[in-house]
Formats: structure tokens, C-alpha cells, sequence
């Protein structure tokens, strides 16, 4: 399967908002957040209702609605007789935007000492005598002597339901040597001394009569003296990664000793090593390339881990089906759909979320009707009682999964368990931004497309199915020799339509704003969502912030909202199986300016104040997300020849110049070829300058991953660059703490307690800037044989490259000709077009006849970029 998309949390997280608001959002609360209430009285205006001062008339509905003002006017002391029984029960009701709606619970602590939250409902806690089965999550870990790892467990009834416990599970360790600590559902395991085997049982959960076990491989902590070792290990499964080659270089890129092979479970033998500082690199074909660079070998423990993904389209699988208790109204049904974010959410595939685009014939009302929109196969979309897209598909990542031959199957990543997702609703027409989005994307008004999008948030329902299990297989070939696509071996899975409303009405602060290119992003799109054990991140609700008016260090303030950088969010409460995991909210600075040609953004991750999401929608105690915004890895740059270009050596990457690293952890490289193949650098923030590093050439018959079509593995530069990401990193070991210590970048690549595939459960902040491969294009003239005057402009169009002449700048255009008389090279380096990369270049007026035009791309010092990317125009006839 060929990719087309790159690897960003921005493209992936961003994408599922930009697609709910393009095919229409989606649903309002029910008024009592899951019962009746609303009343069947059917009205034109207020008046019509029993009471106007108690009730409205929503004329999305023509239906009588409980009004107010404050929470006092849902009580029965203000209604009389008019009370509303969904109000004098559970935890009574909310006044949500001058509608009474039933209270959610979010957490445990909502519910008192007796009673826990399930479901956004206080109920009696679940017995331990109805679980059947129980799982231990992670099922498999490598680790060292001495380190300590999480451990969860997942419990299921006769049913297959999932089962949420307060208490009643007996933690324990099978290994006489290591320990486990901890109670409820979680707990740390320490381990003990090496056994001379592969995987032992580990830790061990009992409830009840049912108890459940985890495998853990336990490598001994010590290496000799002037050698290192490595431990490769898969990042969904945890499982070692046999056959993998580690190989040693220097700060020049040659090797270092001679290369080893990880056995069975991922372990290297020891690699003998003089250098003090060394880059260090895991190969796998299967897997991501990951190399860890100016490690020093006398500062560390010399025991390396190597967390690494599995090629994520590769193979194929997942989760499709439709929606169930659709409401039958007039209006707009609409929604996206996916599979959780596993692993870190620094490391997505958008190709994988959002899957291959379908063309739909999308006609709603008079206002829209478009044959073959490609729209992803997340997306649902009807419209009354028209059916446009009534399925959705979503892609999974391979990972762990049951069953007759699971073993093999995980070690050939053939299968997966995430859960499925979806936000869907039911939005009248004249809700929708259509007359914003009707003129193209060219010219978008963004501020007040995003002031309408806003209040549509209070229309969307979350869907979870927690436990999707599913295959994974290569992608067949059609009989016109195109990659079959098809999803019908995915597994079926139905959501719920009305499943749970976004019950929390609460507000962010958010940090001052982060510069790109000189200036403040446009706003932050933020996505609130809950990390699940053994699943990852599941999506549970949005919100968005605009700075447009003026445009300075925070967002605008937003209706009746007290100040700046104050914004409105909507979020479900975890419910069906994903209660006790952890409430996160990612901000995504984003920026509309595009210097790169690819995406970029800054984002936070924060936690909710002790895990307990409040109605809270006039900001009274905001949750503040923990700033400040990273600064944007701006100035990347890398040399994908083998010699010399300027002041970079063959294969070195360097910031030029280096952006402020105040509290940066790690810095992350990626490249990612056209099969979306990566390959991952991890560097120390102090040396991403000065040296920089120095990528080795690949080994043998591993191909080169910083070339598009891999063409360098095999000692030549011709061919396309692969796309570059450079991201900035800052991790915490306890980052919902106000005490918690910065996870350093030795710790993160030491195999300790802070391994790579926990990232997530780090991360406090990230910034990315994708390098999307150069292009250059004709705009003026468009094609072969055409005439122009001469004196006239000539245009082309630049992506991928950051004009200018300056060192932080990639270079400029040069036109070139061939034939034709007075006709000489010209030189652009300046975006004429307001960001959109169009460079325009006069004629010389002495120029005429027929003539060939090159436009290529060259560097600062006028040398042609390697590999060369240009674009050739032939008889183009120049007129006197």
C-alpha cells in the first residue's frame, strides 16, 4: 500500500475536527442527559408551551424544551408543578446553555464512599463474582533488574461486558524474586533477578475464583565495561523483536565495531564499543529504524532500549459498521469515526485514523450537492431521511489479541484489540457554517468559521465500543493491478448513536500562544480524550480557540467568558468500560501560515485535576493546561547527500539556527518514505545544534529510509528525499504532579521505568514542524508549446521549501533556458503570493524565440538541492 499522507499528531488530530465540521457536525444534549423530560408538546414560539418562563420552544424540534437561567430554576421549588422527575434523582440537573439537563458523573468521587461511576451514572458498585475472565495489560514486558513497571487489569462478565471493580482484586507476583505493589486495578511491578530463560510469569491478579497473569522477560541490569547492549522491543505488544541488527557508529556516520543480532527476545549481545559518545541503531524491515543518538557510554547504564512500531499499512484490518437509534428528525446526521490512538500519540499514520477516502454523492438540502467527494471512511453522513454515507470503517493498529494461535499471530503482527470510537449527532441545517465553506478553502474567513463551529459542539454524542478484537493482512491486488482497499474482513461493530451526550461543559486555560515564523498562531484546537490501558487514547469530546482580532499572545475571549485565553469545551465522561483511565486534553497550537509547504503545530497535554472532570461552563476553575507551549522546531535542516553540502556534512542533521531548547526534553527526527516506511532519531536537546548527528549508512540489504524510494540503501543519492519531521519533546515522570521530575534524555532511552512506549503517559508537551519533500511547479506559463510576451512574468509554484537567503532559509528558484536569443538565468527568492509558495520572475525584455525553461530549486549558495528537484517546460515561444 502506498501512503500519501505523513506521520503528525497535528494531520491526524486536527484532520477529525476539520472532517466533522466539513460533512457536518453533530448532536444536542438530551434534556435530561439520557431519559425524557423534554415533553411532546409541539410549538412555534415560546408562548405555545405550558410555562414561557419555564419552558422554550426549540424550533430545531418544534419541540417544548425546560428552560433557565441558573441551576436553581431546574428545581422543583422554581417549577411547582411543572417539576422535572429526571431532576429530583441521581445527581439532579444542570442548567446547560438555558436548558435543564441531567447531571453526569465523571468519576468515582462524584458518587460518595458506597457508590462508583459508571457510565456518567452513580450506581452500586460491580460485584467481583460477576467477572469471568480477566486480562493483565500490558500481557507481556521486558524490563531490567530492579525497574519498575505498570501494570493493569481488564475483567469481563458471562456476557463479554466489561467490568470496572472498586475492589476486590488481590495483586501478586508468580516470580518469587520480584515484587508487585499496588491495589484496585493497578499496580507496579519490581523485577527481580534474571532468569536464564525467555518470559516467566510476572504479575499475577486475582479476583475471586478467576485469576490472570502477566509474562515479563527480566534482562540483567549490568554490561561490562566499553560495550553496550540493546533490547529491541515491538511497542504495541511488547513483545521482543528477534533478528533486528544493531549496528554502532561515530560522529562521522562510520561504524563503530562490528554489528549484532537480537535473539528471541529482543536482546543484542554485547556490542564492544571505545567511543565515549555514539550513535546507536536498530534495524528491522518489519519495523521502524530507530536510532538513539550522542549517547554517552559513561554517563548511562549501557543497556539501550529500542521501542519500535511495526510498519502501520503494511497490513490491513479493522473495525466497520453503522449507527443504531438513529433519531428520526429532518435534520443533519453526521459524525467521525475511529480506532484509539495507540502507543504514543507523538506517532501516528493518518493513512491508518482516517483510512482511504470513499467518493460519495454528498446532497444536503439545496445548499450542497457534490458527486465523488472523497470522504474518509470514518465519516458518516445522512441527512433526513436520506442516506449518504450510512457506514463507517476504521483501521487498527496490530497489537495483542485471544484466541486459538494468538501467540503467532501477535509475533507476525496479524492482530489487534483497540476500541472504537465515534462522535455523532443530529444538527438542523441552519446550524451548519455552510455559507462560510461554500466559496472553497482559498479564502476562508477561519475566525468566523470557527466562532460558528463552536456552539455545535453542545450537539455531539460519544460512542465506545472498548473491545474491538481484529486481523490484520497485506492488502490483495485488483485485477487492474490496484491495491485492493476493501473492508471486508474487518470486524463488524455497530455504534450506538445516542450513546452518551458531552455532559461536561467546562473551560480551559490556555498558556500564551506560541510564535511561528515570526508571528502568533491562529488558535489551538483542543481534543479532549481518555488514555485506556492496553487501548490508548480514546477521543471523547473538542473545543476550539481562535486568535484573530487582535492577533497577540492569547486566544480571543469567547462569549461570556471572563478574559482571554479562556476556552469552552465539551466532553463526555468515560463510560462503557473506559471509566477509572485517565482524562487528557491535548491543545494543538495551530498555525493557517505554511513556510514549509507541510503542517506544524505546538501542542500541551494536560491532565484534569484529580482525574474529575466539573460542569463548570462559566470558568470558574479552569483547568489550566501546563504551558508554556514548546517553541516550533523551526531552521531543520539535513544533508541527504553523502559529502559535504555547505556547512553540513554527508548525512548530518542541525537546527540553523538552534531555537530556544529551554525545557525541552528530546528532540525526534523522522523520515518516512513513499511506502511510509520511518526512520526514528531520538537526540539529546543539548546537542541538537552542535554536533547535531550523523546518520550511518544502512547495513546490507536494509534500504535507505530518508529516500523516498530507498534508493540510498544501496550507496546512491538519485531519487526523492523522504518527507522530515522535526519534533520537540517534553516529558515528566509524574506529569499530573506538581513535584514531578523532567524525564531525561538518557532516562528515556535506558531500558529503566521510562521506556519509550510510555511516551504518553510522559508527555506534557510537544512541537513538530513537518519538512514536506520540495516541489516546484509551473503555474505561468502551465504546459509545453505555450506563448508568452516577452518582459512578461513567468510564475512557479514552491512547496516543501522555505525560500529566502538567509542560513535558516532553504535557497530560492533559478530559471534556466535553453535556446532563444537574450534570454538569461533568473534568480527568486521571495513569496510573492501571501504563503502560498508562488514566486513570480520577469522575462528579460531582450529575450525571444523558442525556448526550453527550467525551474530548479537551489540552495542559499545557488548550488541545485540534492537530490536536484526541478520542472522543465519545452517550445515555449517567448513573442517580440
Amino acid at each position: 500500500m502506498t501512503a500519501v499522507t505523513r506521520s503528525a499528531l497535528f494531520t491526524a488530530l486536527v484532520s477529525i475536527g476539520l472532517s466533522i465540521v466539513g460533512c457536518s457536525p453533530a448532536v444536542p444534549p438530551r434534556p435530561d442527559g439520557g431519559g425524557g423530560g423534554s415533553g411532546s408538546s409541539d410549538c412555534f414560539v415560546d408562548t405555545d408551551c405550558p410555562d414561557p418562563q419555564l419552558f422554550f420552544c426549540n424550533l430545531s424540534t418544534s419541540k417544548c424544551e425546560p428552560g433557565c437561567h441558573v441551576k436553581a430554576d431546574c428545581g422543583a421549588a422554581v417549577r411547582g408543578q411543572y417539576a422535572l422527575d429526571y431532576c429530583a434523582t441521581g445527581l439532579g440537573c444542570q442548567c446547560d446553555e438555558g436548558k435543564c439537563v441531567g447531571s453526569k458523573c465523571g468519576s468515582d468521587l462524584d458518587c460518595g464512599s458506597v457508590q462508583v461511576c459508571r457510565s456518567g451514572s452513580c450506581v452500586d458498585a460491580p460485584a467481583a463474582s460477576t467477572v469471568t475472565k480477566c486480562t493483565i495489560i500490558p500481557d507481556y514486558v521486558v524490563t531490567a533488574t530492579g525497574a519498575k513497571s505498570r501494570f493493569y487489569v481488564s475483567a469481563w462478565d458471562a456476557q463479554n461486558n466489561p467490568v470496572v471493580l472498586k475492589s476486590g482484586v488481590t495483586w501478586s507476583s508468580a516470580d518469587a524474586t520480584s515484587t508487585v505493589t499496588g491495589a484496585g486495578n493497578s499496580a507496579d511491578f519490581t523485577a527481580g533477578t534474571a532468569p536464564t530463560t525467555g518470559a516467566v510469569d510476572g504479575p499475577r491478579a486475582a479476583i475471586g475464583t478467576v485469576t490472570c497473569t502477566g509474562k515479563v522477560v527480566i534482562v540483567d541490569h549490568s554490561v561490562p565495561a566499553n560495550t553496550l547492549r540493546a533490547v529491541v522491543t515491538d511497542e504495541l505488544s511488547g513483545r521482543g523483536i528477534a533478528g533486528a541488527t544493531v549496528l554502532a557508529s561515530d560522529a562521522n556516520g562510520a561504524t563503530v565495531g562490528t554489528p549484532v543480532v537480537t535473539d528471541a527476545n529482543g536482546l543484542s549481545p554485547a556490542l564492544a564499543v571505545t567511543n565515549q559518545v555514539i550513535n546507536v541503531t536498530a534495524f528491522a524491515n518489519d519495523y521502524n529504524y530507530l536510532t538513539i543518538t550522542n549517547y554517552d557510554m559513561a554517563a548511562g547504564s549501557r543497556l539501550l532500549s529500542f521501542v519500535v512500531r511495526r510498519n502501520q499499512i503494511d497490513k490491513y484490518g479493522g473495525q466497520k459498521g453503522a449507527f443504531k437509534n438513529q433519531p428520526a428528525t429532518s435534520n443533519v446526521h453526521a459524525g467521525i469515526a475511529g480506532m484509539s490512538i495507540a502507543g504514543s500519540i507523538t506517532d501516528l499514520s493518518l493513512a491508518q485514523l482516517l483510512g482511504n477516502s470513499v467518493p460519495t454523492h454528498v446532497k444536503i438540502g439545496t445548499a450542497i450537492d457534490k458527486e465523488n467527494v472523497g470522504l474518509p471512511e470514518g465519516v458518516y453522513l445522512g441527512f433526513s431521511d436520506q442516506v449518504i454515507k450510512p457506514t463507517v470503517a476504521a483501521q487498527g493498529l496490530a497489537g495483542v489479541c485471544t484466541g486459538a494461535g494468538a501467540d503467532t499471530k501477535i509475533l507476525n503482527g496479524d492482530c489487534g484489540t483497540r476500541s472504537a470510537w465515534a462522535l455523532v449527532g443530529d444538527v438542523p441545517l441552519g446550524d451548519l457554517p455552510i455559507d462560510k465553506l461554500i466559496g472553497g478553502t482559498n479564502n476562508l474567513d477561519i475566525g468566523g468559521l470557527l466562532a460558528r463551529i463552536i456552539p455545535i459542539f453542545k450537539r455531539f454524542n460519544s460512542s465506545v465500543i472498548r473491545d474491538v478484537e481484529f486481523t490484520l493482512k497485506k492488502p490483495g491486488t485488483l485485477a487492474d493491478g490496484g491495491v485492493d482497499l476493501s473492508t471486508t474482513d474487518f470486524t463488524t461493530a455497530d455504534h450506538d448513536f445516542t450513546q452518551m451526550p458531552l455532559t461536561f461543559n467546562f473551560v480551559t486555560k490556555v498558556p500564551d500562544l506560541p510564535k511561528f515564523g515570526g508571528t502568533y498562531v491562529d488558535g489551538v484546537v483542543l481534543l479532549a480524550g481518555a488514555n485506556v490501558p492496553g487501548r490508548g487514547v480514546v477521543p471523547l469530546g473538542m473545543g476550539i480557540g481562535v486568535n484573530t482580532s487582535p492577533v497577540d499572545s492569547q486566544t480571543d475571549k469567547q462569549s461570556d467568558l471572563s478574559s482571554q485565553g479562556l476556552v469552552t469545551m465539551r466532553m463526555a465522561p468515560t463510560h462503557h468500560g473506559l471509566e477509572g483511565s485517565e482524562y487528557g486534553i491535548v491543545a494543538l497550537g495551530v498555525s493557517l501560515k505554511s513556510i514549509t509547504g507541510g503542517l506544524a503545530t505546538s501542542g500541551l497535554y494536560g491532565r484534569i485535576p484529580n482525574n474529575q472532570p466539573t460542569f463548570d461552563p462559566k470558568g470558574t476553575t479552569p483547568v489550566n493546561l501546563p504551558g508554556p507551549f514548546l517553541p516550533f522546531p523551526e531552521g531543520a535542516h539535513y544533508n541527504f547527500t553523502d559529502t559535504t553540502n555547505g556547512a553540513l556534512k554527508g548525512r548530518t542533521f542541525k537546527f540553523v539556527p538552534a531555537p530556544d531548547l529551554t525545557g525541552v526534553t528530546t528532540i525526534r527526527v523522522v523520515f518516512t518514505d513513499g511506502d511510509e516506511h520511518r526512520w526514528v532519531v531520538y537526540g539529546d536537546a543539548s546537542k541538537a545544534s552542535t554536533p547535531g548527528f550523523t546518520l550511518p549508512k544502512p547495513p546490507g540489504a536494509y534500504l535507505d529510509r530518508t529516500f523516498k524510494n530507498g534508493s540510498g540503501g544501496f550507496g546512491g543519492t538519485s531519487g526523492e528525499r523522504s518527507i522530515l519531521l522535526a519534533q520537540l519533546l517534553r516529558l515528566n515522570a509524574e506529569p499530573g504532579s506538581a513535584t514531578g521530575a523532567a524525564v531525561t534524555y538518557t532516562q528515556l532511552v535506558e531500558l529503566n521505568n521510562t521506556n519509550g512506549d510510555r511516551i504518553t503517559d510522559f508527555l506534557t508537551a510537544f512541537a513538530f514542524v513537518d519538512y514536506a519533500r520540495p516541489s516546484v511547479s509551473w503555474t505561468t506559463p502551465s504546459a509545453n508549446g505555450a506563448s508568452v510576451a516577452k518582459g512578461s512574468a513567468l510564475e512557479v509554484t514552491v512547496s516543501g521549501f522555505k525560500l529566502g537567503t538567509t542560513p535558516a532559509d532553504d535557497g530560492s528558484v533559478k530559471l534556466t533556458f535553453t535556446g532563444g536569443t537574450g534570454c538569461t538565468d533568473l534568480l527568486g527568492s521571495s513569496d510573492t503570493s501571501m504563503g502560498k509558495g508562488v514566486v513570480s520572475l520577469t522575462l528579460p525584455t531582450a529575450c525571444t524565440g523558442t525556448v526550453g525553461i527550467k525551474a530548479t530549486l537551489v540552495d542559499t549558495q545557488g548550488a541545485p538541492i540534492v537530490p536536484e528537484v526541478s520542472s522543465s517546460l519545452s517550445g515555449i515561444v517567448v513573442m517580440p
